[in-house]
C-alpha cells in the first residue's frame, strides 16, 4: 500500500522501450535514461552493448556527470563528438578515467518544465553524432517528458500533493486479497473559514490537513483528497481488527484534525470533521457497495449535527435492490424478445465539426419499464452469464449497422463498439471476434474496439496479444478512459491502439481548472508525439468546447451537447451535419 516510490516506477518500461528504439538507429555502446535533483544523478535505465559503461540503478554526484552539462545548458542539449577535443570536457571527470569518449544529452523535463533529468547516448570512444541522432533523442526525451507531466497529474492533487481522486480510485479497485481500512471524511464548516480569512487561507489550511493525515501513525496508509475538503484514507487491515484497531485509526485521523491550526491567522484555527469508515474487501461485486456505504455514513454524521465517526455494521447484510429481481426475470428473455438495440453518438473532428465515427451504445427498451438503465441491467447479466450473448448481439449488429451507413451515407463510418473486462478476457469472445472478422460483411477498419484502460494493465502479456491478433484481424482499437490509471503511460508505446479516449472526468473539471488544462495539452502532445488520435469525450458545455479546440488539429470530440444518443435511423438523417461551437 505504500506508494511513496512509484512516482516515476511507471516510466520504466516506456523509458526501456524508448532505449531499445534509439539502439536501433544510433550505433553508440551506452544509451540511458537518468533522473537528477541537482545533488545525485540515479541512473533509472541503461542500454550496454559491447561493455558496461553505465550501470543501472547506481547513483553519482551530480557535479562528476555529464549530465550537468546537459542540465547547465539553457536549451537542454549538448552534442560532444570527442571528449578530449571539447574544452567542456577534456578535464572533465569521466574523460579522464575512459581516455576520450562521445556524449549526447537531451533535458527531461517536469510538468513546471523543469529539467530533471536526461536521456544520453554515450561511448568510451570519440563518435561522429549527425543532426538526424540529435533529432532523434530529442523526439524521445520530449515523450518522456510528457509522460511524467501527464503522471503528475494523473496522481497527485496539485494543491496537497495527496494522491488525487483518479488514483485512490485506482488504488481502491487494486485491493484483491488484503482488507482495507477505508475511512472518508469532510472538513465541517469549512466554507467559514474561507468565507472569514480568505480562499488563501482556506488553501493553506487544507494543505496543513493534508500534510497531519499524511503523517498520522497507521502504518502503509495511503491519503487522497476527493474534491474540496473530503478525504480518504485507506490503509491494510485484517477483518478480525476492524472493529478494535479500526476505532483506533480513526480516533489518531481526527484527534489530527482537531489540534489546533496556528499561525495562519491573527488566531488559532478549529477544525472538525464528519466522517465515515468501511471495510474494504476483495469482494470486487460489494466493493463499490462497501466504497458507497462510507461515504452515506459521513453525510449521515453531516445531518446529524457534523463533528463524529459512523463505522459500517458488518453484521447486517447489503440491501439489494428490490428492483434487481424483477430485473432477473424479465433479463432471461429480453434478447430473444428483441428488446435490446443500439443507439449512436457522433464522434467529431474538433476543429471542422464533422462526424467521423459513432460509438453503439447499448440500450434495453422493456415494452412495460421503458428504457432500463445499463447501469442497472448489465451487472445483472453478468451475474447471470448473460453478457456473452448480449455482447455478440452488440458486435454482430454493429457490423450489420456499418455497412448500412456506408450503403446509405455513400462513404465508409466507423462504429466504436465497448469490450467489457470480462468480454476482453474471454477466450471465446476473442475467438468469436475473429470469426466475424473473417465473415464477406466485416470490411478492415470499420469496427473500434474500445477497451477500458484498467483491464489492459492486468495481465499485460496476454492483453497486447489479444490485441495484436484483433488488429490483426480488422479492428481499429481505442483505450477507454485513459489516464484514470497510473499504469497506462507505460503502454502506450507498446499496445497496437489507434486512439484514446480521455477520463471524463478531466473534461468535467476543464473550465474552471488550470490544472486539467495542462494535463490536456500534456496528453495531447504526447498523443501527437505517438501518432494516436485523441478523443475527448463527454465534452458538455460550450466552454470546454472552444478550450478543446484551441488544442489543436487532431483532436476528437463527443458529448451530449454536441450530440445525443439516437437509433440508427435518426443518426443517418443528420450525419451530414456539421457542430459548430455556436450551435452547442
Amino acid at each position: 500500500m505504500d506508494n511513496s516510490q512509484m512516482r516515476y516506477e511507471a516510466l520504466h518500461p516506456l523509458v526501456e522501450e524508448i532505449l531499445g528504439k534509439l539502439s536501433e538507429k544510433i550505433g553508440v555502446n551506452t544509451l540511458f535514461f537518468a533522473l537528477n535533483d541537482l545533488n545525485s544523478n540515479f541512473v533509472v535505465k541503461a542500454i550496454n552493448h559491447d561493455k558496461e559503461l553505465i550501470e543501472e540503478g547506481t547513483t553519482h554526484v551530480f557535479q562528476h556527470v555529464l549530465c550537468k552539462l546537459v542540465i547547465d545548458e539553457t536549451d537542454g542539449k549538448i552534442q560532444i563528438n570527442d571528449l578530449l577535443a571539447n574544452p567542456q570536457t577534456v578535464n572533465h571527470p569521466v574523460t579522464q578515467n575512459l581516455g576520450t569518449g562521445s556524449f549526447l544529452g537531451v533535458a527531461i523535463k517536469n510538468a513546471d518544465n523543469e529539467k530533471i533529468g536526461t536521456l544520453c547516448a554515450f561511448d568510451d570512444r570519440p563518435y561522429e553524432f549527425d543532426s538526424a541522432d540529435l533529432k532523434l533523442i530529442e523526439s524521445y526525451a520530449d515523450i518522456i517528458s510528457k509522460s511524467i507531466s501527464v503522471e503528475t497529474y494523473v496522481i497527485k492533487d496539485a494543491l496537497t500533493d495527496v494522491y488525487n481522486e483518479r488514483y485512490m480510485n485506482r488504488l481502491i479497485s487494486s485491493v484483491t486479497n488484503h482488507p482495507a481500512f477505508l475511512m472518508v471524511l469532510n472538513l465541517d464548516n469549512f466554507h467559514a473559514i474561507n468565507a472569514t480569512y480568505g480562499y488563501r487561507v482556506g488553501n493553506r489550511v487544507l494543505q496543513e490537513i493534508a500534510s497531519r493525515l499524511k503523517h498520522v501513525p497507521i502504518p502503509e496508509h495511503v491519503v487522497g483528497r476527493m474534491d474540496g475538503n473530503e478525504f480518504i484514507i485507506l490503509a491494510p487491515l485484517e477483518q478480525m481488527a476492524f472493529a478494535d484497531q479500526g476505532k483506533k485509526f480513526a480516533q489518531s485521523i481526527i484527534e489530527s484534525i482537531e489540534r489546533p491550526i496556528v499561525h495562519l491567522a491573527d488566531e488559532p484555527i478549529h477544525l472538525t470533521a464528519s466522517s465515515g469508515v468501511s471495510l474494504l474487501t476483495g469482494d470486487h461485486m460489494n466493493r463499490q457497495t462497501q466504497v458507497y456505504a462510507a461515504e452515506a455514513l459521513m453525510q449521515q454524521v453531516k445531518l446529524d449535527g457534523k463533528a463524529g465517526i459512523l463505522f459500517v455494521d458488518q453484521q447486517r447484510d447489503l440491501e439489494q435492490h428490490p428492483f434487481n429481481h424483477v430485473l432477473e426475470q424479465e433479463l432471461s428473455h429480453a434478447l430473444e424478445r428483441g428488446q435490446f438495440e443500439l443507439y449512436y453518438q457522433r464522434i467529431l473532428n474538433a476543429k471542422l465539426g464533422q462526424t467521423v465515427a459513432a460509438e453503439a451504445l447499448l440500450r434495453w427498451n422493456h415494452p412495460i419499464l421503458g428504457f432500463v438503465s445499463p447501469t442497472d441491467f448489465i451487472p445483472i447479466a453478468e451475474r447471470m452469464g448473460k453478457f456473452g450473448q448480449i455482447g455478440r448481439f452488440t458486435v454482430c449488429q454493429a457490423i450489420s449497422d456499418s455497412l448500412r451507413l456506408e450503403t446509405e451515407l455513400g462513404r465508409p463510418v466507423m462504429i466504436s463498439v465497448n469490450l467489457s473486462a470480462s468480454q476482453f478476457q474471454s477466450d471465446s469472445m476473442i475467438a468469436e471476434l475473429l470469426q466475424f472478422a473473417g465473415q464477406d460483411t466485416f470490411k478492415r477498419d470499420r469496427i473500434v474496439l474500445e477497451i477500458r484502460e484498467e483491464v489492459l494493465q492486468t495481465g499485460k502479456r496476454t492483453a497486447i496479444e489479444r490485441l495484436e491478433s484483433l488488429r490483426q484481424a480488422g479492428y481499429r482499437l481505442s483505450v477507454d478512459h485513459f489516464g484514470s490509471h497510473y499504469a497506462s503511460l507505460n503502454s502506450l508505446l507498446r499496445l497496437p491502439v489507434q486512439s484514446v479516449k480521455l477520463d471524463p472526468i478531466f473534461t468535467r473539471r476543464l473550465a474552471q481548472n488550470q490544472l486539467e488544462q495542462s494535463m490536456l495539452q500534456s496528453v495531447y502532445a504526447l498523443t501527437q508525439a505517438l501518432e494516436i488520435a485523441l478523443v475527448i469525450q463527454e465534452v458538455e458545455t460550450v466552454s470546454q468546447f472552444r478550450q478543446i479546440v484551441a488544442l489543436g488539429e487532431r483532436l476528437y470530440v463527443q458529448g451530449h451537447y454536441l450530440h445525443h444518443p439516437q437509433p440508427i435511423s435518426n443518426l443517418i438523417a443528420d450525419f451530414s451535419k456539421v457542430i459548430h461551437t455556436s450551435d452547442v
